[in-house]
């Protein structure tokens, strides 16, 4: 299997500045849950689509391009999702996403300031830098090893992370 793909997506790109404006002004009534908390931050922000107005643009998408990685509808496929805030200073620690029925796991960039941290993707004894850019989503396999760089930025990086499944299929 292919380990990753990257994919552009021009139609989300346009989205970028309005989803970051509304990122930046989240309170804490808007967060739903939080969870990973790691090197003093929680790492996963949940949250609903509505607060977040063209978010659905991105999930549609980023199911698009999941169903065609993995060659199955883009019907039979559920998506997880969650923001992921990294101010200055800050990291991912590695991990990977394969806890349970997962298929495939993403990431899309909505704001990436420069020098704000790079994935970092570990298999087989290899590791491979991806310098992230807005606008664009990156595909991998679940069980791979993956971390973030230091943000080295003045400000911060936000991005959407993704685990896709198989859509639940009605009783």
């Amino acid at each position: 299997m292919t380990r990753y793909v990257i994919h552009e997506c021009d139609t989300c790109r346009a989205l970028n500045a309005s989803l970051s404006t509304r990122v930046a002004r989240l309170g804490t009534q808007d967060i739903m849950r939080r969870s990973h908390f790691l090197g003093g931050r929680y790492e996963n922000l949940y949250v609903t689509p509505e607060v977040l107005p063209g978010i659905e643009t991105i999930l549609d998408s980023a199911r698009l391009a999941a169903s065609l990685f993995l060659a199955r509808t883009a019907e039979a496929l559920r998506v997880g999702w969650w923001l992921n805030v990294m101010q200055p200073g800050e990291m991912t620690y590695a991990h990977t996403h394969d806890d349970a029925d997962e298929l495939l796991s993403g990431v899309y960039y909505i704001d990436v300031p420069p020098n704000s941290g790079r994935l970092v993707m570990h298999w087989g004894g290899r590791r491979e830098e991806i310098e992230p850019r807005a606008g664009t989503f990156v595909l991998f396999a679940p069980e791979v090893l993956h971390e973030v760089t230091r943000n080295d930025s003045d400000r911060a990086r936000i991005s959407v992370g993704f685990n896709f499944g198989p859509a639940e299929v009605p009783a």
